[in-house]
């Protein structure tokens, strides 16, 4: 049963992540709004995003088990592999092989946004440990 097969999940879309990202576009130049396409059960945003000097194309794709599981994001873009750089280039963002209780995703308090604005935050500390060597935020306990 996939994210838009159920009740539940389409009133989460309806009244909590769509509004959301709709308020994300709002005002934003074109080339960096979220563009929601549906991919079988699942949702996958695609946008880019700029943390500093270089132009990232990413997706962030709502699977059929969201929001109960975090969403998953990875950089189009081709990247040098790094710290926190998972298979496929998808991005290290929430603990892996966390449980619901102790993972940073909390379906309560966060929306897909929340993935957008971290996948920004990671791309930020990409480039910083791309300059320097280091990665400026500490390791997920």
């Amino acid at each position: 049963m996939g994210l838009l097969d159920t009740e539940l999940g389409k009133r989460r879309l309806l009244s909590v992540d769509l509004p959301v990202i709709e308020k994300y576009n709002e005002g934003r130049d074109p080339d960096y709004r979220i563009r929601v396409l549906r991919v079988a059960g699942s949702l996958v945003l695609h946008y880019h995003l700029k943390p500093t000097h270089n132009l990232y194309a990413v997706e962030t794709r709502l699977l059929s088990s969201y929001p109960t599981v975090p969403p998953e994001t990875r950089v189009l873009t081709p990247l040098k592999h790094c710290p926190h750089l998972l298979e496929g280039q998808t991005l290290c963002l929430w603990r892996q092989g966390s449980t619901r209780t102790t993972s940073r995703w909390d379906p309560a308090k966060f929306t897909c946004i929340f993935a957008v604005q971290a996948a920004w935050r990671w791309l930020a500390c990409y480039e910083i440990w791309h300059d320097t060597g280091e990665w400026p935020l500490p390791e997920a306990k």
